[in-house]
């Protein structure tokens, strides 16, 4: 699991403040993000063999002395693309491959709904992401600048991750409906109380229960979930970020479990999509004390973005898996199923 996505079983949404903004298949890190909800796509380029013959003599011939410039040189030495491609491949190759067969998805939808993606629908998104970082101009900016460091985002890939939150958000605003819960909702995780906790993410239930059995006989919840937790909370000892009681990005059934404990206590193990989760109780930070109807048209405005997310979400993971390719390569075909297999 990963406090971001595996937070993923628990937490809908990804990189809490930023996941508001950007799509799972782009931080994959967390999404994930990213942290990720992915299924199974089979994957790679389904144009492969047509992009090929596409290819005339004359370009095949000029595009070979660039195939076999060096990349780099060492001590007046070359390293080749042979060399360095198949690392490449292997570390990120699936990743690529899945935000690709999302854009080629999403094109096409787009030209099914006719809907056409203007550069102010782009920029929109960027905005976006800069304010939910923070709402100094300066401090967003240097967050967004270690956000983009973090998850390997260079120009090329931050501008086809603006891309497909454009394309994603123009697709589920057509099936978005607001609901006075929704509003509610929103209100109550901007300005409710919020409970600070730590979470453990197992596989199994005979896991969580040696787990609690372990904590109950005097370890402390922190150093448990450090050393057994598959959510990537488990590094900063299982401490998530706060949590509000309506906050539809956590299941009900988590929230339901957290807001019944007393501080300091331990809950029983929860059932999640993927394995079994404990949390503990830390501590509660009290509502500001907003007035609802005062923030009424900014609760509105959260609530959309919050459901543009979800179902944003929904339609990438549905596009992902119904694609069908064929992968070609042998080091991206491992790259994929080791992907394949860290989503199970």
């Amino acid at each position: 699991m990963s406090s971001a996505r595996k937070i993923s079983s628990i937490r809908l949404i990804v990189c809490a403040a930023v996941r508001v903004a950007l799509c799972p298949l782009l931080l994959a890190g967390c999404a994930s993000t990213q942290p990720g909800e992915l299924s199974t796509v089979q994957a790679a380029s389904a144009n492969a063999s047509s992009n090929a013959d596409a290819g005339t003599n004359s370009r095949a011939h000029s595009a070979a002395p660039s195939a076999q410039r060096p990349v780099a040189m060492l001590s007046g030495q070359p390293i080749s693309w042979d060399e360095v491609r198949p690392r490449l491949v292997e570390m990120g190759g699936a990743m690529i491959l899945e935000e690709i067969v999302l854009e080629r998805m999403l094109k096409h939808e787009l030209a099914l709904a006719s809907i056409t993606l203007d550069e102010s629908a782009i920029a929109l998104e960027e905005k976006a992401a800069l304010e939910a970082l923070s709402t100094d101009p300066l401090r967003a900016a240097q967050l967004l600048e270690s956000l983009r460091d973090a998850q390997a985002l260079g120009k090329a890939r931050w501008a086809a991750l603006l891309w497909r939150n454009a394309a994603l958000r123009a697709l589920a605003r057509r099936d978005v409906r607001m609901s006075e819960d929704h509003i509610r909702e929103a209100f109550d995780v901007a300005h409710g109380p919020h409970r600070v906790a730590r979470l453990l993410v197992v596989a199994d239930i005979a896991a969580a229960s040696k787990a609690r059995e372990r904590i109950a006989a005097g370890e402390s919840f922190a150093e448990v979930a450090a050393q057994l937790s598959t959510d990537s909370s488990a590094q900063r000892g299982g401490m998530l970020a706060p949590i509000a009681k309506l906050d539809p990005s956590f299941p009900p059934a988590f929230r339901e479990v957290l807001f019944s404990l007393k501080q300091g206590e331990i809950s029983q193990a929860i059932l999640l999509d993927n394995g079994y989760a404990i949390v503990q109780f830390c501590k509660e930070i009290p509502g500001d004390g907003a007035d609802p109807a005062a923030t009424r048209s900014e609760n509105e405005r959260i609530a959309r973005r919050a459901q543009e997310r979800i179902e944003m979400d929904r339609i990438a993971r549905t596009l992902v898996r119904r694609a069908t390719a064929t992968i070609l390569d042998e080091s991206l075909a491992e790259s994929w199923q080791r992907q394949l297999r860290g989503q199970r």
